[in-house]
């Protein structure tokens, strides 16, 4: 019986494991590789913030051309810029405010007449293309545009352009 006892404290000191210096290489390894990956992640939610804003934007102008031919009345939009507040896009009833997130903001100067359209789903400005462009504060290179044709048509790009021009075959 004694014979047994030795080979089984023999066996427990044979235990596998990991060493601390393994560990401590491996933590540095993984706190390597997420200080080359934040930058890349701020930028891409920089920029899917700013697509969310500006669709968000798009979508409710889109609505309020619809809302303002369905009802047969005139619906403005009145985009402000508060210096340390939030942005936001005051429609007229019965659609209500939009407000962009903190890190958005709206590039000044803004259009001096707001944002509208007729009961037939025009422009109230006829003659002139309105531009809004919104800037992301995480990454000021960042600037998506959104145009309100004379014809009442809403596009929007990836660029800071005025105005905004989609390309048709795209």
């Amino acid at each position: 019986m004694r014979k047994n006892m030795p080979i089984l404290s023999r066996a427990k000191s044979e235990e596998g494991g990991f060493t601390l210096v393994e560990i401590a290489i491996v933590g540095a390894i993984i706190s390597v590789a997420a200080a080359l990956s934040v930058p890349n992640f701020l930028q891409m939610y920089a920029k899917h913030e700013l697509y969310q804003s500006t669709t968000s934007l798009y979508n409710r102008l889109i609505l309020a051309r619809s809302s303002a031919i369905s009802r047969n009345a005139m619906i403005a939009a009145t985009p402000t810029s508060a210096p340390m507040g939030l942005d936001t896009v005051a429609f007229t009833a019965p659609l209500g405010p939009e407000t962009l997130p903190e890190k958005i903001r709206f590039i000044t100067p803004l259009p001096v007449t707001p944002l509208g359209f007729t009961p037939r789903g025009l422009s109230t400005t006829p003659l002139a293309t309105q531009t809004i462009q919104l800037r992301s504060t995480r990454d000021p290179n960042l600037i998506y545009s959104i145009s309100l044709m004379p014809s009442g048509k809403v596009t929007w790009c990836r660029q800071a352009i005025n105005p905004c021009v989609v390309n048709e075959r795209s």
